[in-house]
């Protein structure tokens, strides 16, 4: 697992020299050379806003006087993904680790944001157009793949759909011509290693996303929970689009 330790300053420095590529409930992902940072989003608005002559105190004060004391990702789950990224090629997973340095004792080595890949020129799944029913067919083909190399490594994204979409019609899936990218790997909806006891919700998900594009086909929707029953959904869309 890579671990890039930062002093406040430095931090500040990444931040003032990085593009925002998005912003969630917990966390802002901004660049970082190659790749990107997820980082504490109130902690990340905090150095923003200020100067870089107050990023220590800023930090410190932080962690003294905020909720969170303490790592902002788990790091054992980002240790187990990283550890097994060499047996997973369709997904790239976490990488590593930012930690603090050069502040007090009780802040140096807590972990305010995670390294994560930069799936450049990607868009959001839901930007592919239904009606491309061949290319719709072969990046949901590559999508059950995704899934179920996850699976077959105890790894469950049980969040493919966000979690405050209202309509379930926004994805953590990008895509790039035919080949899709499971996104947002970490964190409580992500379960791996101990922690993994099915694939069930994951399998769930992905076939609502299925649904959702292939939902002007006249095909019966239920709940699928399976690789079987999604590639059988898959299967049966295949021969629809082929008369």
């Amino acid at each position: 697992m890579k671990e890039v330790k930062v002093s406040p300053e430095e931090l500040k420095n990444i931040i003032d020299n990085s593009k925002i590529i998005g912003s969630g409930f917990f966390g802002t992902v901004f660049t970082y050379k190659d790749h990107l940072i997820k980082l504490d989003k109130s902690l990340f608005k905090l150095l923003d806003i200020n100067d870089i002559r107050f990023a220590k105190e800023l930090i410190e004060d932080h962690y003294k006087y905020s909720d969170q004391r303490e790592d902002f990702n788990d790091r054992d789950q980002i240790e187990y993904l990283s550890n097994h990224q060499k047996d997973i090629k369709y997904t790239k997973l976490p990488e590593g680790i930012v930690t603090l340095k050069e502040v007090n004792s009780k802040v140096n080595g807590i972990s305010p944001g995670i390294i994560i890949p930069y799936h450049k020129d990607h868009q959001k799944l839901e930007k592919l157009s239904k009606k491309d029913y061949q290319k719709v067919l072969i990046v949901l083909k590559n999508l059950l793949l995704a899934v179920k190399e996850l699976a077959d490594n105890r790894i469950a994204q049980e969040d493919l759909i966000e979690a405050n979409s209202k309509k379930r019609d926004k994805y953590n899936v990008l895509f790039k011509e035919t080949t899709p990218q499971i996104i947002d790997l970490s964190g409580d909806l992500v379960a791996e290693g101990e922690y993994f006891i099915n694939a069930k919700e994951m399998y769930n998900q992905l076939g609502h996303i299925i649904f959702n594009f292939i939902d002007n086909q006249d095909i019966k929707k239920e709940e699928l929970t399976s690789f079987e029953e999604n590639k059988e959904l898959l299967e049966e869309f295949a021969r629809k689009i082929s008369k």
